[in-house]
């Protein structure tokens, strides 16, 4: 069996995703900001929260950046 698309039509989603992700971890980015600016540090699940946000925030850009990368 074949694959059912091309490898160009292949590659142009790769780089529409990778680029979608990119800006997803951007917004992500601003909304941990937000977080960060708005929210009581007096919570004792701000911290543990945040951390878990930045861990997926390095996981989304590295994800975007490979998707991009592979496209090439």
């Amino acid at each position: 069996m074949g694959d059912c698309l091309p490898e160009t039509t292949m590659q142009t989603l790769q780089k529409l995703s990778g680029i979608a992700v990119l800006l997803l971890a951007l917004h992500f980015t601003h909304v941990l900001h937000h977080v960060l600016v708005k929210m009581p540090h007096d919570n004792a699940w701000f911290w543990p929260g945040m951390a878990l946000g930045v861990v997926v925030w390095a996981f989304s850009f590295i994800g975007g950046y490979l998707l991009l990368r592979s496209s090439r």
